[in-house]
């Protein structure tokens, strides 16, 4: 799996679609920027975050599955 998909997956994954005067240094998917909200690195990076570190993340929480929507 890949940083991108990796991070779309993770239960800190979030988006915004304010985005930074520098997009230099952040990552932005989809016309979006795309950052982690965990609770030990948004404190210290807020937005300043680089999807690819999500690749060998040790704090990575998978979102629970999509359950079908009952008839």
């Amino acid at each position: 799996m890949d940083a991108e998909e990796r991070h779309r997956c993770c239960w800190y994954g979030r988006r915004t679609p304010d985005l930074p005067e520098d997009p230099g240094s952040h990552t932005i998917v989809d016309g979006e920027l795309v950052y982690c909200a965990h609770p030990m690195y948004w404190p210290v990076v807020r937005y300043e975050f680089d999807v690819r570190n999500c690749e060998d993340c040790d704090v990575f929480k998978p979102r629970r599955a999509e359950r079908p929507a009952q008839t």
